[in-house]
């Protein structure tokens, strides 16, 4: 049954992967996902428990698919599809492999088995309900972090980077950032940049400029760092040093991105 899911999950993400629309509105892309949801609860999960034999785990396979069972009820975007299939697809996967797999299942699975913190499970929760994909994002994000064998950071840069432009390309859209009076093409910029986009966002809010210009500063250390951690692989000869220091320089992102998503999102703060 999990070969079953595994199929129906790829014939999902090639018909997602070839819409045209920005969202998506096909009854029966929209069908085909909650039948697939409905396929892993009906069929697949007892067989999800015997091989990862850990109900916070499985709980946390059942949120993935209530997800997309979710996107499917309403008009939402092919990128929030496209990363949440990403998300499932790499865990039934490991489903399948696990089934025959001599090793013990939970070293096969790389599904979340971090322990959150408080303020993570606040983010998660508020970007589960606001942008979805974000939320995929920072959920891998954390995992990477978590995780004892990874070669590169790269990734993990990129993943807490996508968290923080889809938030901001929800909260300040680029019509509406290019129609402010303040608003100047940034060289080499196609668009409203992320720190454009944090200052429309507060100042639409009323914040004042100390507040706005701290979490442009933020900004500004997120890009770089993402910039270190992408350049980092050739610029340092060592590679247990490339490791080691791209993982640093990605917790000091996160810390970073913690801090002006509470911001952005409002969370804790009171009139």
């Amino acid at each position: 049954m999990i070969p079953d899911l595994l199929n129906q999950l790829q014939g999902l993400t090639s018909a997602v992967r070839k819409s045209n629309a920005v969202n998506i509105n096909s009854n029966a892309i929209k069908d085909s996902a909650i039948a697939t949801g409905g396929y892993y609860f009906k069929e697949c999960r007892p067989d999800a428990y015997r091989i990862l034999g850990d109900e916070k785990t499985l709980a946390e396979l059942d949120e993935s698919w209530q997800q997309l069972i979710r996107l499917a009820h309403g008009n939402n975007a092919k990128k929030s599809y496209l990363s949440l299939l990403k998300h499932l697809l790499k865990n039934v996967t490991a489903l399948a492999v696990a089934m025959h797999a001599p090793t013990s299942p939970l070293q096969t699975l790389q599904l979340s088995k971090i322990s959150y913190s408080e303020a993570e499970d606040i983010l998660i929760s508020t970007l589960d309900q606001l942008v979805p994909s974000a939320a995929q994002c920072y959920r891998q994000g954390l995992q990477d972090i978590e995780s004892q064998d990874r070669l590169s950071y790269r990734g993990t840069a990129s993943e807490f980077r996508e968290t923080l432009r889809e938030v901001l390309d929800h909260l300040a859209p680029d019509g509406e950032v290019c129609g402010q009076p303040w608003f100047k093409q940034e060289p080499n910029s196609k668009g409203p940049t992320m720190k454009q986009k944090v200052r429309y966002v507060l100042t639409s809010r009323g914040k004042g400029k100390t507040q706005r210009e701290s979490a442009e500063k933020s900004i500004d250390l997120i890009e770089n760092l993402c910039g270190d951690a992408a350049r980092a692989v050739y610029d340092r000869a060592s590679l247990s040093t490339h490791v080691e220091t791209t993982k640093q320089e990605v917790r000091q992102i996160k810390r970073y991105l913690d801090a002006v998503l509470f911001d952005l999102l409002e969370i804790g703060q009171t009139e």
